[in-house]
């Protein structure tokens, strides 16, 4: 599902990445978070239908959220592929 391009901007002011690690996360659609350190990725298939997707997540151990950061963006994503598709926002 495509990430509004705003969104890795807030990451870039949000988290120290690695030299390209940023450019291949937004590349691919992934959303990132951060605790004390420890990683959380995230990716979200396109819809197949009104309200289904899948979301795959990948966490480091030390990492206890569930990426509610990332929830506005994912909101937004979506709202948008259902537009694209004809689909009214609910």
């Amino acid at each position: 599902m495509p990430i509004p391009e705003n969104y890795y901007a807030d990451l870039a002011a949000r988290f120290d990445f690695p030299e390209g690690l940023l450019d291949k996360l937004q590349a691919a659609n992934i959303l990132y978070d951060e605790e004390d350190g420890a990683s959380f990725f995230q990716f979200y298939s396109r819809q197949t239908a009104r309200e289904l997707f899948i979301e795959i997540v990948q966490r480091d151990a030390a990492y206890s959220g569930f990426g509610a950061p990332n929830a506005l963006a994912r909101i937004a994503a979506q709202k948008r592929a259902g537009l694209a598709k004809g689909i009214p926002a609910a």
